[in-house]
């Protein structure tokens, strides 16, 4: 069956460790793949707005946004879906699970559909990486002033902590809202149907495709079921052996190498 939709995710993926990515080629690649009729999802745990900011002269018809870890999806700069947490959930989290042993050395970043905020005394090498991912980052005395609202909850956790304080939160959640490994020590709370997976299933429907049309590519914790669900997943040379592991294939380049777009180029277009 033909390959009709590739959702690639982007930090370690589709992206170069620096946050860019070959302009030219990946617009050849879209209007190659608009040709023939393949849509492409970004499929990201950043908000939309810096997405957009980043890719602005490169969108196309054809290409469409998964933000926020599943949160939000955009098609031709139009939402979707909207997956944003309900103010009761939000305020639960801050005023009750917040207590939770596992978040007591963690610091907490509000992703909003107007900003980001986090609470004053964050450490100042947390706020400069997360001003690099988070647009309009704000600092607020207390986090459950902020009215605007909130698409994910990140918590930022200690070197190594990510795996159990995902574990922990899911377990202290109860199916309220979902942790999400996010890579770089980022662990994402979203709302209990939200997920890069359930995203990309939401536009198979509405595009009535199969597993089989679909291809992905990824490197991380949260691209695994995508990987395992998608007719061929494909994981990054640069991704865990355990990653790897629930692919279909390996990229034969990095993600320094634009292994995404060379592997499409390879195994679709040439």
């Amino acid at each position: 069956m033909a390959i009709k939709l590739i959702a690639v995710d982007l930090n370690g993926t589709l992206l170069h460790n620096d946050q860019s990515f070959n302009r030219s080629l990946f617009q050849t690649t879209l209007a190659a793949l608009d040709q023939d009729g393949v849509r492409v999802v970004l499929s990201s745990g950043n908000q939309y707005d810096h997405l957009r900011s980043l890719f602005k002269d490169v969108m196309a018809d054809n290409l469409a946004v998964i933000a926020e870890n599943g949160a939000s999806i955009y098609w031709r700069d139009r939402l979707l879906f909207d997956g944003s947490l309900s103010a009761e959930a939000l305020n639960h989290f801050l005023t009750v699970d917040r207590q939770a042993d596992c978040l007591q050395e963690a610091y907490i970043i509000l992703t909003g559909a107007h900003g980001s905020y986090t609470e004053k005394g964050a450490p100042q090498p947390l706020i400069e990486a997360a001003e690099k991912f988070y647009d309009h980052l704000q600092l607020v005395d207390d986090l459950t002033t902020v009215t605007d609202q909130i698409k994910k909850i990140s918590v930022s956790v200690l070197p190594g902590a990510t795996g159990q304080t995902v574990e922990a939160l899911n377990e202290l959640l109860a199916g309220r809202m979902r942790a999400h490994d996010s890579g770089y020590g980022v662990v994402d709370v979203v709302a209990a149907n939200v997920g890069k997976l359930p995203a990309v299933q939401w536009l198979a429907k509405e595009w009535q495709l199969e597993a089989a049309e679909i291809m992905a590519f990824g490197d991380g914790a949260n691209d695994g079921p995508l990987l395992a669900y998608a007719g061929t997943g494909i994981a990054m040379q640069n991704a865990p052996a355990k990653i790897q592991a629930l692919a279909d294939q390996v990229t034969a380049w990095d993600n320094e190498q634009d292994g995404v777009l060379k592997t499409i180029q390879s195994q679709l277009l040439a």
